[in-house]
């Protein structure tokens, strides 16, 4: 029964912190006063035994939480994401497959969306969107980070590495060069890898050129990704007039499409296959 409470009490908190109605700072260190309020009774009852055990469970369990939630401190920091132009890159040249990537640029302590735009404006850097970053962004990156450091998850990288190699039988120096760099974030390029590697053994010819965007899986389906409306900004600016998306993201691009008039061919596939089958016809109708 004490664990069940305290993990009521926990959760009425961790809500009220998705909800953004407290800080990480002040989530922080309601743990710590309710972990020493909890040592205070595990003192003032410590020979009696019936509540003594109850306590223990509860303390215990508090302290646990309390070292869980601890990094929050070190995310409450930032407030606003910018997003900003990025060269479409094709890595294997006269490929016709670019990969697209978005420059991500955090702020701190900027009180709202305006302070950003003046910052930026004083550095004199474009952009092509502003976000406020929310506690459920950074709860996200706390996990993330905690599961690497635990080495209970493979990175983002590392993952899109062994899927994209998974699928093509080998690894190859041009792929690993572009993923050794460290400005590469995200998982979003690896169904333009796959697709770039069978270009380059020979099993897949492509003349025309395609902005390609997409994770995909060890078995080659493609997966869903984020920053798309940024993406396909850079996909209209570059010139692009194909783009392959992640079937998972059709809905949410034709909304973008719509609502700020992007003028490209948007394409949507499921599996590596069902891209190399599109590459294939769009190469032959263009003929």
């Amino acid at each position: 029964m004490a664990v069940i409470i305290t993990m009521i009490y926990y959760f009425v908190f961790l809500f009220l912190y998705f909800q953004d109605v407290i800080r990480g700072v002040s989530f922080v260190v309601i743990l710590l006063l309710s972990l020493i309020i909890l040592s205070i009774f595990l003192i003032v009852y410590w020979k009696n035994r019936a509540i003594k055990r109850k306590v223990i469970l509860s303390t215990s369990l508090m302290a646990l939480l309390f070292c869980y939630e601890l990094p929050l401190l070190f995310y409450d920091a930032y407030t606003h994401a910018a997003y900003r132009y990025t060269d479409p890159l094709e890595i294997y040249k006269g490929s016709g497959i670019y990969l697209l990537g978005v420059n991500r640029v955090d702020f701190q302590f900027t009180e709202n969306k305006k302070a950003v735009i003046d910052l930026l404006n004083k550095q004199q850097m474009d952009y092509l969107n502003i976000t406020k970053i929310t506690n459920l962004d950074r709860y996200g990156s706390k996990n993330r980070q905690l599961l690497k450091w635990f080495h209970l998850r493979k990175s983002d990288i590392d993952q899109m590495r062994d899927n994209v190699k998974q699928f093509l039988g080998q690894e190859d120096g041009r792929i690993n060069e572009f993923l050794n760099s460290d400005t590469i974030e995200g998982s979003s390029a690896g169904l333009g890898l796959a697709l770039t590697g069978l270009i380059m053994r020979g099993d897949l010819q492509n003349d025309l050129k395609i902005a390609v965007t997409g994770a995909i899986s060890e078995t080659g389906d493609v997966l869903p990704i984020g920053i798309l409306k940024e993406k396909m900004q850079i996909a209209e600016k570059a010139g692009f007039s194909l783009m392959i998306i992640p079937s998972a993201n059709r809905k949410e691009a034709l909304e973008i499409q719509k609502k700020l008039h992007v003028n490209i061919k948007i394409l949507d596939v499921a599996q590596i296959d069902e891209a190399v089958l599109l590459i294939n016809e769009l190469n032959d109708n263009s003929k």
